[in-house]
């Protein structure tokens, strides 16, 4: 056997059995205790999670024991401990590669390595908090001791990590050590402004510093071929950034911990900070699906973004240490997180667009019109009601002449909808803001017939059904109204409306064909005259207390004249005539 190739997993043997020879009833056999305990040991063994659970006890058994006082002595033996167990996790990691060539159980390991790399740094913030002369020989010993053990990992393995991943990889490290200390000039004063905005940019740091990767990405996936392991891209070494990213997050939270304390469990902190990172983040994603057309990576692209806004509301809390800073925030920008995240989103999905990545328009759009309903001092749900009409018009106008250009119906029906929500939600129509449903009923009706009557597709044939729907219930209405009912419009308005309708209708149906717009235009048409002649009647009642019984005295007149006629035979008369000149 080659002592290259990685021992198989365990794997439950199956019975064979001979084929029945008559068919019979199929049983599913359901799993025993037996076979799902063998289940539960066989994943254990194959993904083997033993080294992260060891880990972190080992980070939590440390910190409960010596972290009583932010005391230099107690920092420092955090700092070692978790050192020594991060070499014998690396030291792990070179003997069952080199001697096993388990490579599954490597990869859990070195990422490990990476998390305590995070750990080791975050213990070292309280050692310069207490003393920032001894703090920054430690801080800039466990940076060396990361770049140490992460080289030695490298050269004394068979891994190769290209120098434009190798690069980025050695920044982030930096990052999460030398940053304390370039903040450690505010930490003589009191908590100020420069402090907050410190701990704030972190994130954008981060953020900048994964930028670095898109000339790796844009290598693809053969810049990392004969990396010396049996790991393909992505997973190598996308795996490794994914669990910086991880620590880049904890990183941000434990920086306003560490160096902004305040008693109990508030902080500064909020989900907006880790924004700026992920936006860069997201850009990563934008130039992996437009570079190496990766379905994964263009569903990432695209859905990322719509979390970010998310990600704000969820975080946002009432706390007054946190709102300290939020406010200063807003104070200072003159926009809260939504309303910039918001921007950023739509920013995100533009470069998407401009990228070539499929379904970035949509996204685009989506992202412009929610800007119509958050402004720049919203916070949460609560204060976010509908303000301007702009983002929602500009996004259905520029629908409606793509769906134009695509002959795409569903797509010019969005935009009308987008573009006609404004007056629905709120927009100022002047006198008839009172009949606001009246209008958007109006407006929806032309532009259901309008779609219907411009394309051809199965979503044109349906409006064009609906629109017939709509057209009736416009007669409907239009018949049973009468001039009290809008003292605010002109009589002779009222009375001539239906006329409308019925001749839409009529033109409906001969310019485009249709035998339904055909029979609702006669309905209304003959629905008219004998809907307001019952109207008239029933006022002129009013008038003449006896009308009811004058007019079946008519009736009956014109009953008797007929039969009159028929006995002088007027009918047998009639019949010869028509007969004579056919």
């Amino acid at each position: 056997m080659d002592e290259h190739v990685q021992p198989a997993p365990i794997e439950s043997v199956a019975a064979t059995a001979s084929p029945p020879t008559q068919p019979q009833s199929v049983r599913i056999k359901q799993p025993h205790a037996g076979e799902e305990l063998a289940q539960l040991v066989r994943f254990l063994y194959n993904h083997n999670p033993f080294y992260i659970i060891s880990a972190l006890l080992v980070f939590s058994g440390l910190w409960q024991s010596f972290s009583q006082e932010a005391a230099l002595v107690e920092a420092g033996i955090i700092a070692l401990g978790l050192a020594a167990y991060t070499l014998l996790l690396a030291l792990t990691a070179w003997l069952i590669i080199r001697l096993g060539h388990v490579w599954e159980d490597a990869r859990s390991i070195l990422l490990v390595v990476v998390l305590m790399f995070l750990a080791i740094s975050v213990s070292l913030d309280p050692v310069l908090n207490a003393e920032e002369q001894h703090g920054v020989s430690f801080v800039l010993a466990g940076f060396l001791f990361a770049l140490l053990v992460s080289e030695g990992v490298l050269r004394s393995l068979p891994l190769r990590l290209p120098a434009l991943f190798r690069v980025p990889y050695y920044a982030v490290l930096g990052l999460f050590f030398l940053y304390p200390l370039a903040m450690s000039p505010l930490l003589d004063h009191p908590p100020d402004a420069s402090l907050y905005w410190a701990l704030f940019g972190f994130s954008a740091a981060a953020g900048a510093v994964f930028l670095t990767l898109v000339p790796a990405i844009r290598r693809g996936p053969a810049y990392v071929n004969d990396n010396g392991s049996p790991w393909r891209w992505p997973l190598y070494p996308w795996v490794l950034f994914g669990m910086l990213g991880v620590c880049v997050c904890l990183r941000a939270y434990y920086l306003c911990v560490s160096f902004h304390p305040i008693f109990g469990n508030e902080s500064i902190f909020g989900t907006y900070f880790l924004v700026p990172f992920l936006i860069s983040v997201n850009i990563l994603f934008v130039e992996a699906a437009a570079h190496g057309r990766s379905t994964l990576a263009q569903r990432a692209a695209l859905i990322t973004p719509a979390l970010l806004p998310l990600l704000v509301l969820a975080g946002h809390h009432a706390d007054a240490t946190y709102a300290t800073f939020l406010n200063r925030f807003i104070d200072t920008v003159h926009a809260g997180p939504l309303y910039l995240t918001l921007l950023a989103a739509a920013g995100i999905y533009g470069y998407a667009l401009v990228r070539g990545v499929h379904g970035a328009g949509n996204g685009l759009a989506g992202a412009v019109i929610l800007l119509a309903f958050v402004t720049p001092y919203s916070l949460d749900l609560d204060s976010v009601p509908y303000q301007k009409a702009w983002p929602l018009v500009a996004v259905g106008g520029v629908q409606v002449a793509i769906g134009c250009e695509r002959r795409d119906a569903r797509r010019v029906t969005f935009g009308a909808a987008c573009a006609l929500a404004p007056v629905a939600l709120g927009a100022n129509l002047g006198w008839l803001t009172p009949h606001r449903g009246l209008v958007v009923f109006h407006m929806i009706t032309v532009v259901v017939l309008a779609i219907g009557a411009l394309f051809h597709d199965q979503w044109a044939r349906f409006l064009r059904i609906a629109g017939a729907g709509l057209l009736a219930c416009a007669m409907l209405a239009a018949v049973n109204i009468m001039p009290n009912d809008f003292p605010d419009v002109p009589p002779a308005v009222v009375y001539l409306y239906p006329l409308l309708p019925i001749t839409v209708g009529f033109a409906y149906a001969a310019m485009w064909g249709g035998s339904l717009y055909y029979a609702i235009a006669a309905a209304g048409a003959m629905m008219w005259p004998l809907t307001y002649g019952w109207h008239g009647y029933r006022q002129l009642r009013t008038l003449i207390v006896g009308l009811d019984k004058i007019l079946w005295g008519v009736a009956f007149f014109l009953l008797a004249a007929l039969v009159s006629l028929a006995k002088a035979g007027a009918w047998a008369r009639l019949r010869a005539w028509r007969r004579a000149t056919a």
